[in-house]
């Protein structure tokens, strides 16, 4: 099952500044198991993050988000970060992030949009971050269609594997 697109994300923030590290995002060379990573994440820049963030919570970053070397960003997934805005992010921790389906997204201005703790819609169909309270809203950058369907398959190796069983099941069909 992949990530829809198609719905508006609402949360509350956790605002970062700029570039936030892989290490500190995802420090698995000290902690190896996704439970002691969990435990640890993102508590170099904020010691209260592990202990306090909750399911449906969306993280707001300056630029160069995912700095760092090509860790991915799945323990964020997995303490329930419903969605990653940033002013940018860095190529390679883009990249994965779409890979395995994490709902990550550039919106230049983000930061000056929303305060830490306040509440944030991310409403991908119409290209929007709005601050519900304000009202106020930038725009946020979409995705070309392929992309959209490696979110849509729940990640790349299922958007291949799809892709795969579909010309395959094409192949088989009798020929005229």
């Amino acid at each position: 099952m992949g990530f829809d697109l198609n719905r508006v994300i609402r949360g509350r923030v956790w605002k970062f500044g700029d570039s936030i590290e892989t290490d500190a995002i995802n420090p698995y060379y000290r902690y190896p198991t996704m439970e002691e990573l969990k435990q640890h994440t993102m508590d170099v820049y904020r010691p209260e993050f592990p202990k306090e963030v909750k399911p449906g919570d969306i993280m707001v970053a300056g630029r160069n988000f995912g700095c760092g070397s090509s860790r991915p960003g799945l323990v964020l997934r997995e303490v329930g970060i419903a969605a990653i805005v940033a002013e940018s992010v860095s190529r390679l921790f883009l990249r994965n992030s779409i890979s395995r389906a994490i709902p990550i997204f550039v919106a230049p201005g983000v930061t000056g949009l929303v305060r830490d703790g306040e509440s944030l819609e991310v409403d991908y169909p119409n290209g929007l971050v709005r601050n519900p309270a304000g009202g106020a809203s930038v725009p946020l950058h979409k995705y070309p269609p392929a992309i959209e369907q490696i979110f849509e398959c729940g990640g790349l190796p299922e958007f291949a594997r799809e892709r795969y069983l579909r010309e395959a099941a094409l192949d088989r069909r009798p020929k005229a």
